[in-house]
């Protein structure tokens, strides 16, 4: 039986595991390398070459060498994080059909998750030279932190390498898959990964055969490949003030200088200054210059720091504190430089755990779940999903049915409803992201229900779905009650998906609204003298949607707000602007501001929000 791989599919490298006869065996390339680079190079006739050969030649084909793919799996063209790449990367980087990114090598057009790929495939041929048999299928890791277009990419990478997935596996999961076992003794461990190109933190309780992840985040643009780039500027800074060559506008020398670079980091995680000397570098002129251990701290500190931002974050989702780790384990090549080891250490108050490889431990710990599901039985795997999955409701408004750091696999249901009188259509949006704001949120998806009947508002009944499987791929059921209108939808590639327009397109009279909605207001307290101004300007400067509850000496009523904006009022028997006006003349009571909460039909209040408001504040 051929074997089943374990393959850490990292940035800058990639290093396969498998079991054969309990035996842990790493894949070492030609050269006897374990670490196999992420990196290919198209030839003028289509040629591949992967690996140490394509770095080799990408110093004459600095635009048809592609590395660093991973950062752009799943991203949108349009994402800050591209534009940082097209600034440092020598390749061509495009948009693809669907908004999507693409790399152009020479003449050629690709998809990251077609690079890696390539690169998978490569692998693949060589465990077939070393054992003799072409292995079908295996466990891939992926960022802790890496969205669900990020996983669908790399699942689409394995594909095309001819790989069936047995599961996506979180990096840090699989590093303490990889340690030692303890026997039933409880372990609260976490897991520091600081790779080529991606970050991520994980708490993991482990007792016996139980991992339960307790919280994860991360940063997807954060790693050694940022570290090498800020070398390349001042390197490049240095070249500039004795030649007055810009040396980005040359992309062979880019690339040198780009190899140096990372030379120079390696070097100076064990030695106190390097050399650097490229010749030729642009015409007749050289690069010749030393670096510092203590130059180099002083620019990665500012990365290190942010990350252990991550860190106090996560350990506070987790509901732990530093004191009560029993174990620090680093994952990542840059893990081993002084100063990231110091600061780690100093953050969580412990030595990181000995004995473990930070290149090789996500391969490792991928290859022993791979032979455990190939086997059945083994570890039991709690892990989460690591940024929150909802839809959009009334008021432009994320719903969070499935919140960060939930427990995978995991299905939730929600009761939803009209937030409009004879609304016969709903289109649900599926969003992932972190921002109570829907249409600053990812989409992923949509459902749409266009057999509504179009009752009273608050009388349909719409039932959705959410499940995440073992993968961290989403499956999502919406149905009508009233019409038995049902429509399922797995999401398996975001750039594609219907209606590809933008969250905030789509028409306020097509959502829906939460049908049990939560007793507890927003916001809510006393106000004196001007005080009630204060809050509805808050309001208004952060564009918020819902009602405002007043209650007076003697008054009472309320107001609405559509993005920011007055747009009803209620007092008694009064509405519009007379209401406003009663109860925006209120000099003390209390209010309640119930966000989402809308008022159906046209508006009663046309004027500027500071000409209604400010009226009554003078």
């Amino acid at each position: 039986m051929a074997a089943v791989l374990g393959i850490d599919l990292g940035t800058t490298n990639c290093v396969l595991a498998y079991l054969h006869n309990e035996q842990m065996h790493i894949l070492a390339d030609a050269q006897g390398q374990e670490l196999f680079p992420s990196v290919i190079t198209i030839g003028e006739q289509g040629q591949i070459w992967t690996g140490r050969e394509a770095v080799a030649l990408g110093a004459t084909m600095p635009g048809r060498t592609a590395y660093a793919a991973k950062r752009l799996m799943g991203r949108w063209y349009s994402d800050e994080v591209v534009k940082r790449a097209q600034q440092i990367y020598p390749y061509e980087i495009r948009e693809a059909e669907g908004g999507g990114v693409q790399l152009k090598l020479g003449s050629a057009e690709y998809k990251p998750e077609q690079i890696s790929g390539l690169v998978l495939k490569a692998l693949v041929d060589l465990v077939e030279l070393r054992i003799g048999e072409r292995p079908t299928e295996a466990v891939v890791t992926v960022p802790a932190y890496f969205n669900h277009a990020q996983r669908e990419g790399t699942q689409r990478a394995a594909a095309e390498a001819g790989l069936s997935v047995l599961r996506l596996l979180n990096e840090p999961t699989a590093a303490a898959l990889s340690l030692p076992g303890q026997g039933d003794t409880s372990r609260l461990v976490a897991v520091y990964d600081f790779g080529g190109g991606t970050f991520d933190i994980s708490i993991i309780r482990i007792q016996g055969q139980v991992y339960e992840v307790l919280a994860t985040d991360g940063d997807t643009f954060l790693g050694g490949d940022d570290i090498d780039g800020i070398l390349c500027d001042r390197l490049s800074e240095r070249f500039a003030e004795k030649t007055s060559v810009n040396l980005r506008h040359f992309p062979l020398s880019w690339y040198r200088l780009r190899d140096a670079a990372e030379k120079a980091k390696k070097e100076l995680s064990h030695a106190e200054v390097c050399s650097i000397f490229l010749p030729r570098l642009v015409g007749e002129d050289a690069l010749v210059t030393q670096l510092h251990r203590s130059e180099l701290e002083t620019i990665v500190r500012p990365l290190l720091e942010r990350s252990l931002r991550i860190c106090a974050r996560t350990l506070q989702a987790a509901g732990v504190s530093a004191t009560d780790l029993t174990e620090l384990v680093l994952v990542g090549g840059p893990t081993r430089m002084p100063l990231l080891r110091t600061m780690v250490q100093e953050f969580f108050d412990r030595p990181p755990t000995s004995g473990v490889n930070p290149d090789t431990a996500v391969a490792e710990g991928a290859a022993r779940e791979a032979a455990m599901l190939r086997q059945g039985g083994g570890a039991l795997l709690l892990d989460v999903t690591p940024i929150t999955l909802g839809i959009n409701i009334a008021g432009n408004l994320l719903y969070p049915l499935i919140p960060r750091n939930t427990k995978v696999p995991v299905r939730r249901e929600h009761a939803f409803t009209t937030a409009r009188d004879a609304q016969t259509r709903a289109r649900l949006v599926i969003l992932q992201g972190d921002n109570t704001v829907a249409s600053e949120n990812n989409k992923l998806g949509e459902v749409v229900l266009d057999q509504l009947q179009g009752y009273e508002r608050f009388h349909s009944r719409i039932t959705v779905v959410f499940e995440i499987d073992a993968n961290g791929i989403l499956h999502v059921k919406a149905a009508d009650k009233d019409t038995g209108e049902e429509h399922d939808l797995v999401i398996q590639d975001s750039f594609n998906a219907e209606g590809a327009e933008a969250v905030d397109s789509l028409e306020e009279n097509e959502t829906l609204t939460d049908a049990e909605p939560p007793s507890r207001a927003t916001i809510a307290g006393p106000f004196r003298a001007t005080e009630l101004v204060d809050v509805l300007f808050f309001l208004h400067a952060n564009q918020k949607s819902g009602r405002v509850d007043l209650k007076g000496p003697a008054d009472t009523g309320s107001l609405w707000m559509l993005d920011g904006e007055l747009t009803h009022a209620e007092a008694g028997p009064m509405t519009g602007l007379d209401a406003a006006a009663l109860l925006l003349s209120l000099k003390q009571g209390d209010y309640a501001f119930f966000e989402g909460e809308l008022r159906d039909g046209p508006a009663q209040l046309d004027s500027p929000f500071e000409r209604l408001v400010g009226t009554h504040n003078e």
